[in-house]
């Protein structure tokens, strides 16, 4: 997902609505093996999705996950910063955001609305009269370069990680241009050898 001056991983994204407090743990160690071996990201930032910063908010699966979490933090060696709100995910510190896949699926459809009303409120606001086409002229550039980095068709499906081989679902409504950046994606998932280095890494932190 787009970010301030770089992108955030989201896991869980919706493939398993109902977790428990190891598999956000096992989350942020695939988020972490993934980033370092695919962006070269050293120590990736990971946060978990909470509606507060503090350790005592949240629901029971989020407050027993941070505790694992801030317990096993330095043994596999995850950079975990603690609860992250949603609108503080996207400023350009966290590299990834841990959550359930119901809250994250939650969290991601209402991303891409916000982008599309976004995207849409502009449009009509340049091209309301004659005079507001004129004076969006010389902001053109800039608005391009925003709705490209707000588009969720050019970040491609989403990753099944923590499978024996490569995985890429794309987005139920994709069109041909998101399917082309979903095969890039394949494309690099696969060169990166982004699934052998995830099975070489959890045998190695195997979790006790």
């Amino acid at each position: 997902m787009p970010a301030y001056k770089s992108q955030l991983l989201l896991i869980d994204a919706g493939s398993n609505t109902n977790c428990k407090p190891i598999n956000l743990l096992q989350f942020a160690q695939m988020s972490s093996i993934y980033l370092k071996n695919t962006y070269g990201i050293e120590r990736p930032a990971i946060g978990l999705l909470n509606i507060g910063t503090e350790e005592t908010k949240g629901n029971e699966l989020v407050k027993e996950s941070y505790k694992l979490l801030k317990e096993k933090a330095e043994e596999l060696d995850l950079n975990f910063v603690g609860n992250v709100e949603g609108r503080d995910a996207f400023s350009g510190k966290i590299d990834a955001i841990v959550a359930d896949g119901f809250t994250g699926n939650v969290f991601l459809k209402t991303t891409e609305g916000l982008g599309k009303f976004v995207k849409k409120s502009l449009t009509e606001s340049f091209t309301k009269n004659i005079l507001a086409k004129i004076f969006a002229i010389p902001a053109l550039p800039a608005i391009k370069r925003f709705s490209k980095t707000m588009d969720y068709k050019s970040y491609g499906g989403a990753l099944f990680l923590g499978v024996k081989k490569p995985v890429v679902k794309a987005h139920g409504s994709s069109d041909s241009l998101l399917f082309e950046y979903t095969i890039i994606q394949a494309e690099k998932f696969v060169e990166n050898k982004a699934v052998e280095h995830m099975i070489e890494q959890f045998e190695k932190q195997s979790i006790n």
